[in-house]
């Protein structure tokens, strides 16, 4: 199974199951987000004139939401073909282990990133005795 580390693996994973049930998925793609519509809805209707013509993409110009590691500093929006297909890509995120979140158009999510990583626990910590030591060592019941 392959691991993914930041937000930009996740999505990339996302959008590998999203290809795989039919719907086109689409990174960074070089247009505005109405062309991006346009050139997906025609592409989608050369290529299958009879498919139900589903994708999502991203754009170019939210590559800058990223951070160099791939992990978003911004909400990234994501364009969707229906309210169906986003649906489909809110279930999938979300199995992807991310933050995804309508936005004021029914046919666009917004992926939230993710929040912060807590730092590990400082080892003196760890070795620290527990609160509850008043309780003492743990018996085990016999009988009965």
């Amino acid at each position: 199974m392959t691991h993914a580390t930041n937000d930009r693996d996740r999505l990339m994973l996302a959008f590998a199951e999203l290809n795989r049930h039919g719907i086109l998925a689409r990174p960074a793609l070089a247009t505005t987000a109405e062309q991006g519509h346009a050139l997906l809805r025609a592409d989608r209707a050369a290529r299958h004139p009879h498919g139900l013509g589903s994708y999502v993409f991203w754009t170019q110009a939210d590559e800058q939401r990223f951070d160099p590691t791939g992990d978003l500093t911004a909400a990234l929006p994501l364009h969707c073909s229906s309210e169906e297909v986003a649906t489909a890509v809110e279930a999938v995120c979300r199995g992807a282990r991310l933050d995804p979140q309508p936005m004021d158009r029914s046919a666009a999510l917004r992926v939230a990133p993710a929040a912060p990583r807590r730092a590990a626990m400082p080892a003196r910590w760890a070795a620290a005795t527990s609160p509850w030591r008043w309780l003492g060592a743990r018996v085990p019941v016999i009988g009965s």
